[in-house]
């Protein structure tokens, strides 16, 4: 009967685990029988997510409505034109129009304190949009890197699922040699044939599960799903790729958003402060006297009074808006931190599991499938023992994929929340 062989040669891993991985697939080869379309690799997907992703199309309106703002905030009040007749339509001297006098005169504001606090606020919430696309741009770079992780883990399970129903195929067929040879029970047969009928119905679910995946992919950037992914689980980050993530956690643009908020409301408290006087108006006109066929220049200044402390109460609150920015960018890092450390835990912990699998349990289930078959061919063990064992196998191989795949997904989420690039 065909034995359970070990197809990979494991490549040296980091501290967290090391020596030689006994299982039954490789984890960097795949089959090209599974799909024959055109590579894409994981730095390729998130560069068409980058580009194409419809939540990141909004933001160049985002940009253009505030690149608009700040171009409205360096208007001024527009300019007042004035005409002033005096003297004019009374009774005795002035009762008609010679002796009318005439003022044409403009005014306009000076308000240069409050423009330019104007533009310090839209300037502000203008860098506010690069960052808020930055997050998210992390954030589905991310998302598209876990997609590419799940593709990844589900073709290794097809690999290992297409080597087991080859496995119970050519079991299935020795069997029934041997019971028409009358060596053997028609029950082990039987059994062989409900095993192999099990494990055709493995294979068919999981190429369903990969195209389903592969939409869900090709989605990230609106495109279609015609193309196979090239890539490896076996990528572990090192204890010090780790601690310099964690040394990293201060870049991550979500806690960059609270010293934004903290830039916009000492603009907006400037702009409180220089709007809480009322400005003064200046005018100049020309002023003509009929009755003496004159012209003259006119000036004036106009200057409101009170006021100064109108502003005081929305002074105060932008204050408070301040002080609470700085209170939840503190909340947020402690979050971020304690979020971060149970990263490092799990990351390590399913190091630990990759290792104890590959060098312990793999290779000793293994030797034990070596034995049962055997024995069983011997005639000195059951089928449904040899079974079990084999089942044994099959499910530890499995764990194994799984525990790739979630040192991965552990390590995507860590960069997203540390703010570094998702890449493999």
């Amino acid at each position: 009967m065909p034995e359970h062989k070990n197809t990979l040669k494991k490549p040296t891993l980091n501290r967290f685990n090391s020596g030689v991985c006994s299982i039954l697939l490789s984890l960097t080869i795949f089959s090209p029988a599974i799909f024959a379309q055109e590579s894409l690799s994981l730095n390729n997907a998130i560069s068409l997510t980058l580009k194409q992703h419809p939540d990141l199309k909004s933001f160049m309106f985002k940009k253009e409505a505030a690149a608009g703002m700040l171009e409205q905030a360096r208007i001024a009040s527009p300019m007042t034109v004035n005409l002033d007749f005096e003297d004019m339509m009374g009774n005795g001297v002035y009762s008609g129009i010679d002796g009318m006098q005439t003022t044409l005169s403009i005014s306009w504001l000076l308000e240069g304190d409050i423009i330019e606090s104007k533009v310090g606020v839209a300037n502000v919430k203008l860098d506010e949009y690069a960052l808020n696309k930055e997050i998210k741009a992390l954030d589905v770079a991310a998302e598209t890197a876990k997609i590419f992780i799940t593709i990844l883990s589900q073709k290794e399970q097809l690999i290992l699922a297409k080597l087991a129903r080859n496995n119970a195929k050519d079991v299935f067929n020795e069997i029934s040699i041997r019971v028409k040879a009358g060596k053997l029970n028609v029950i082990d047969e039987l059994r062989a044939k409900a095993d192999l009928s099990k494990k055709e119905l493995i294979v068919e679910d999981l190429i369903h599960e990969i195209l389903a995946s592969k939409s869900q992919l090709a989605a990230q950037w609106q495109g279609n799903s015609d193309f196979d992914i090239t890539g490896s689980l076996l990528n572990i980050p090192t204890a010090e790729q780790l601690e310099v993530a964690i040394k990293r956690l201060k870049s991550n643009p979500r806690l960059k958003t609270f010293a934004y908020k903290n830039r916009i409301a000492d603009a907006e408290i400037a702009l409180a402060k220089a709007s809480q006087k009322p400005a003064w108006s200046i005018n100049t006109g020309i002023k003509r006297n009929e009755a003496v066929d004159d012209f003259a220049f006119t000036a004036g200044i106009s200057i409101p009074f009170g006021g100064e402390n109108r502003n005081r109460g929305q002074i105060i609150a932008l204050q408070a808006k301040k002080n609470q920015a700085i209170a939840d960018s503190d909340a947020s890092f402690q979050r971020m931190s304690t979020q971060l450390l149970l990263l490092t835990h799990k990351l390590k912990h399913n190091s630990h599991v990759v290792e104890g699998l590959s060098n312990e349990t793999i290779p000793a289930l293994e030797a034990a499938n070596l034995k049962a078959e055997e024995a069983y061919k011997k005639g000195r063990y059951r089928y449904i023992d040899w079974y079990s064992v084999q089942q044994d196998l099959l499910m530890t191989q499995s764990e194994l994929i799984n525990a790739y795949t979630n040192i991965q997904i552990f390590n995507i989420e860590l960069e997203r929340l540390t703010g570094s690039s998702i890449s493999m």
